[in-house]
């Protein structure tokens, strides 16, 4: 069971409850600060959020779905989706939005354990398991495209005044899922029915 047990999970839960000791203005993505020198803040900036109930929901399903894919032994994939996951998050706040001054969510990374999960699931087989993975699939891009158009957080509830969406940072963090997915072929893992 040890080896079954989350750390990589345990270890962001932990730097997750660091990060809320901290004034989240300290930790924010700020573009000025990022081109001044403080490109660490690409990072802390996915370890805070707006509201409560943003933080919430992005950190439900970092634990949740980065527990369960560890406790089934997909670690490698896990680990690499959440790296490819920061790392196009990074690109999609600051590379790819240069009007976006300020940032804050993990909501990239755990779009990329959305993803990461939804094709070990519809890789399964059991038919009933994977048609529900790809209609997941289905509708997190429908969520993206929504957001892109309306520029409307769907699930983060109302945010604070100023504070947009940025759909680039779902589709870039479902990106690195995807790709991590393709990496990091899955083990041979228990029957989901």
């Amino acid at each position: 069971m040890g080896s079954r047990f989350p750390w990589l999970t345990a270890g962001l839960a932990v730097l997750y409850a660091a990060a809320l000791l901290q004034p989240a203005e300290t930790l924010q993505y700020d573009r000025v600060r990022v081109d001044a020198g403080e490109v660490w803040r690409l990072l802390s900036g996915q370890m805070v959020h707006w509201t409560v109930r943003m933080a919430a929901l992005d950190l439900a399903m970092l634990l949740g779905l980065g527990a369960w894919l560890e406790a089934r032994g997909d670690r490698r994939s896990t680990a690499l989706a959440l790296l490819f996951g920061v790392a196009l998050t990074a690109l999609a706040v600051h590379a790819l939005s240069p009007n976006l001054n300020l940032y804050r969510g993990s909501s990239g990374l755990a779009s990329a354990l959305f993803v990461l999960t939804a094709i070990r699931i519809a890789r399964s087989a059991a038919r009933a398991p994977r048609i529900l993975a790809l209609l997941a699939l289905g509708l997190f891009l429908a969520k993206a495209v929504w957001e892109l158009v309306t520029r409307q957080a769907i699930f983060a509830g109302p945010l604070p005044a100023g504070v947009e969406v940025v759909p680039l940072v779902h589709l870039f963090g479902g990106l690195g899922g995807a790709v991590a997915a393709g990496l990091a072929p899955a083990k041979r893992l228990r029957r989901l029915d």
